[in-house]
């Protein structure tokens, strides 16, 4: 692959509904431009810290920039070390009720127990992760004489509506916590009580619209989860803000709107949790990386390595669009990509819904990020979901050249571009597009929004669609990944 990259330009992202921080007073009414960071540069490696674990990290292993997303180990790398991945915590420490893991969730523990035969019967956060890998483990050898191949894409975590989360915290037993609330959608169970999880935050993995992404663990089931973190207003006048109470109902909407999602190219919503400082929303945990630290990691991708990560971005993408979802921030760095090659849609911090899906809304805010956006987001006359259908051909134009469009450009000339002169992103002379690649990309920016097609035709069409017989494995990413 080309390993050749643009030099690294501002990201001008535009947030005008929400603020990314829930802390500041202030809302973000403006477009505001977030420098990528340039602390870790385009071919960021993590080093080796002290230990036995032989994995190369930092105290973190997320880059410090806006949007992106660290390398994330896959499940059986993290659960060998735990300590380096959650190492502010006693993982051998008695926790975990085993009354109330996965299977038995419905279990009430027996009241009439001495306080110390509970804490005997308890287990370590160690222990429960460790059975939770001899279960990977027995699935995966079972599936690899079944079929002679491990399919590990759908494989679902636990879902937490309904039950009541309770993060563990260094040092404690998190034995109860007065500052959790219950799910929107709280049920109980035939016996009436509700289920229980616990969860234990490890590194920060990433950052999304609004708020960090850590790694955790579901110290209940033992799974590996994400949990987005956003700050809650602290100050009793932040807290009467009828713009931040705003804020925080978005967030929540946000989470009502997602939490029924079921598709394999979308990054599933879990549950939350909500305290006094924070609101965590628990997601599905993606091995791999970003198709944006990819593109920047290896430089430009293949066609049919394209087209398959298209044919799914659209699977996806149609699957929103079907239940009246607009993403509004497509482009590769929100884009995570797994180890095998399975592509999901991530961050929908700027989601919006729609009865009428592909029909203008004259009261759509501006939203997105600048290089991506449709002209007509610009325009502050209305848009639809064609404005995803836009982003859609900048992602494909960004996956060909190895860097963003209008990579030539600064945020504000590009604006101008967009907005007054109503263009598309130039393609690169280093970019070479076979006619079907020309073509698709043609229809993606039309600029008449209802010359555009919609994610259904797309996939119709005769580009988003690899070889027969192809297979990410004889991708040169697959290469760069398993090495």
């Amino acid at each position: 692959m080309s390993g050749g990259l643009s030099p690294r330009r501002p990201i001008l992202t535009l947030n005008i509904e929400t603020p990314p921080s829930l802390s500041s007073a202030k809302l973000l009414e403006n477009a505001s431009v977030s420098p990528e960071s340039s602390s870790a540069g385009p071919g960021f490696h993590p080093t080796p810290s002290p230990g036995t674990s032989g994995l190369g990290r930092q105290p973190s292993f997320a880059r410090r920039e806006r949007g992106d997303w660290a390398f994330r180990p896959p499940p059986e790398q993290l659960y060998e070390n735990l300590d380096d991945f959650f190492p502010k915590h006693d993982l051998d420490k008695p926790v975990i009720d085993p009354n109330a893991s996965a299977g038995s969730m419905n279990s009430p523990t027996t009241a009439a127990s001495p306080a110390r035969s509970r804490m005997q019967h308890k287990k370590s956060i160690r222990i429960v992760a460790q059975d939770r890998k001899k279960l990977l483990d027995k699935v995966e050898a079972a599936e690899q004489r079944k079929t002679g191949a491990t399919d590990l894409s759908r494989r679902r975590s636990t879902k937490l509506w309904g039950g009541k989360v309770i993060e563990v915290t260094p040092g404690t037993e998190a034995a109860s916590n007065p500052n959790v609330a219950d799910s929107p959608t709280s049920t109980t169970s035939n016996d009436g009580q509700k289920p229980v999880f616990k969860w234990v935050k490890g590194d920060l993995i990433g950052k999304g619209t609004y708020g960090r992404v850590y790694l955790a663990l579901n110290a209940t089931t033992g799974e590996m989860i994400a949990v987005k973190q956003v700050e809650l207003p602290r100050t009793a006048s932040d807290r009467e803000d009828n713009r931040q109470k705003g804020v925080v109902a978005a967030l929540k909407s946000e989470i009502e709107t997602l939490k029924d999602l079921d598709h394999p190219n979308i990054v599933s919503y879990l549950g939350f949790e909500e305290t006094r400082s924070n609101l965590s929303i628990f997601l599905e945990y993606v091995p791999g990386g970003s198709v944006g630290s990819c593109l920047r990691k290896h430089g430009k991708l293949d066609e049919s390595t394209i087209k398959s990560f298209l044919q799914q971005i659209l699977n996806g993408l149609n699957y929103l669009h079907g239940r009246g979802i607009l993403h509004r921030d497509l482009k590769a760095d929100n884009l995570l990509v797994d180890f095998n090659g399975i592509v999901k849609i991530s961050d929908f911090g700027t989601v919006r819904k729609s009865e009428d899906i592909y029909g203008n809304v004259a009261s759509m805010s501006m939203q997105g990020s600048i290089f991506w956006m449709a002209p007509e987001v610009l325009s502050r006359a209305g848009y639809s979901a064609k404005v995803d259908i836009w982003s859609l051909g900048c992602v494909v134009l960004e996956m060909f050249a190895g860097r963003r469009p209008w990579s030539d450009e600064e945020a504000v000339q590009a604006m101008f571009k967009i907005g007054a002169e109503r263009r598309a992103p130039p393609i690169p002379p280093d970019v070479r597009l076979s006619k079907a690649a020309a073509h698709f990309l043609k229809i993606c920016f039309a600029v008449d929004p209802n010359e555009r097609p919609t994610a259904s035709r797309l996939l119709a069409h005769v580009f988003p669609h690899a070889e027969n017989g192809w297979q990410f494995s004889m991708s040169s990413l697959y290469r760069q990944l398993h090495r």
